[in-house]
């Protein structure tokens, strides 16, 4: 998240922001990505918003209640994973800050910025991949307009991600993920189970330390 943040810093000192048409990033570069793109047209004022990404991250954090509401919010959904979990577990822990503005409204106010796309590590395909077998890195991807696999051309709109679909026809509609999910899904250097249970109770015997 941090890496990302100053490579985007030195570009601009260097005037070279402004030639970028498209920011992908996965893992903590797309937590930088959501807090960036909060604010409308970042790349004209980007020491501005740094500052307050800066500030946000070096202040308080989510108060437990507020966590515990938000994971009621998510436990009502047609489908509660562990993904869930890790996004008000974890991903407020690094950002601070419980965001639940969608990539479909983030899209109104887009006009000098570059496109975002936001990537996903295919777990799959990669502990396949790890095993020797013959097989691309098909990433998913994710902007304010569609998500699905370039390698295979299977898009659907952002807006119905997450909606169950039968012959392409939308069968079970569901609400548009909110950013702090998004950003747990991109969490991708944790694209284990174990690893994410491991570290959600490291962290918590941290807290209780």
């Amino acid at each position: 998240m941090v890496g990302l943040l100053g490579s985007l810093v030195q570009l601009d000192k260097a005037g070279l922001l402004d030639c970028i048409l498209y920011l992908s990033g996965v893992s903590g570069s797309t937590w930088c990505m959501a807090s960036l793109y909060q604010e409308p047209d970042w790349s004209t004022k980007l020491e501005t918003v740094t500052d307050k990404i800066i500030r946000r991250l070096s202040g308080p954090g989510v108060s437990w209640g507020d966590k515990f509401d938000k994971l009621k919010k998510y436990h009502k959904k047609d489908f509660f994973s562990l993904t869930d979990i890790w996004a008000v577990m974890a991903i407020t822990t690094y950002v601070k800050e419980i965001d639940e503005v969608t990539l479909t409204d983030q899209w109104d106010h887009l006009s000098k910025d570059p496109f975002p796309i936001y990537t996903v590590i295919d777990k799959q395909s990669k502990k396949e991949k790890e095993k020797g077998g013959d097989i691309e890195d098909p990433w998913f991807e994710i902007s304010p307009l569609e998500a699905g696999y370039s390698l295979t051309g299977a898009f659907v709109k952002t807006s119905t991600f997450g909606s169950k679909f039968e012959n392409g026809s939308k069968k079970n509609p569901q609400v548009e993920m909110d950013m702090m999910y998004l950003q747990a899904l991109c969490g991708s250097a944790l694209a284990d189970r174990g690893e994410i249970l491991w570290q959600i109770i490291k962290g918590e015997a941290a807290f209780e330390d």
